[in-house]
């Protein structure tokens, strides 16, 4: 389109300097009218310094104009972009061809052998909200896990409890579809790392490691 207005503009242009040229020469050719030299000399003005030339070049970029983004949705794609990146790198999530995994701390989700969501975790649960909304293309499966503290038949219910509670979350706050989200609860029997130390005590770094919620998400299909 744009080159379309040029050749437009240059073609008037053109004409423009041949009607100047005519009027021109019929004010030489009729130098003993006074009409007639007095009307050239107004179809010149009217026309402008230009001759007419500048309004149409003022015109054409005006409507080359249209070409950049609108509302700044550019922009707005770009920050998306980088927001996700920011979410996967501080949640520390493993992405590979098939699926997103995030790992998250019951300790930063809930209080002791509670199974509510704390206030404070919104902000983690909306980055793993934006990563779901982004890069989801089949299901997400949250699984809670707990450490040796207490019976394996509690922390079993409690880890249940826990994933659930990460679901609901997502559904309400981060508007994903309920259907995609499967929950399991697994207790104490997948540990990442020791519940005591060789001499019997407490290991307190690893309970706390055993103390998560861990976040499948699949990225790209792999069954029907």
């Amino acid at each position: 389109m744009s080159t379309l207005l040029r050749r437009t503009a240059s073609s008037a242009a053109v004409a423009s300097a041949i009607l100047s040229i005519g009027a021109i020469a019929w004010e030489i050719e009729q130098s003993d009218d006074p009409l007639a030299h007095e009307a050239a000399k107004a179809s010149l003005m009217t026309m402008g310094a230009n001759h007419g030339a500048r309004s149409l070049i003022e015109d054409i970029r005006t409507i080359e104009g249209l070409d950049t983004p609108i509302d700044g949705q550019g922009l707005t794609l770009l920050s998306t972009v980088v927001e996700l990146n920011q979410a996967i790198t501080d949640l520390g999530a493993n992405v590979n061809e098939t699926e997103i995994t995030v790992a998250l701390s019951n300790d930063i989700l809930f209080d002791f052998d509670k199974a509510e969501i704390k206030p404070i975790a919104a902000t983690e649960l909306e980055k793993l909200g934006l990563i779901i909304r982004e890069k989801r293309t089949g299901h997400v499966v949250i699984i809670g896990h707990t450490d040796a503290t207490g019976s394996q038949s509690y922390n079993m219910r409690l880890s249940d409890r826990r994933a659930k509670a990460v679901k609901n979350w997502l559904i309400q706050y981060a508007q994903i579809n309920t259907e995609v989200i499967k929950t399991e609860g697994l207790g104490e029997t997948q540990p990442i790392a020791p519940n005591v130390k060789a001499d019997g005590s407490d290991d307190l770094a690893g309970r706390a490691k055993n103390r998560r919620v861990d976040i499948t998400i699949q990225s790209q299909e792999t069954f029907k």
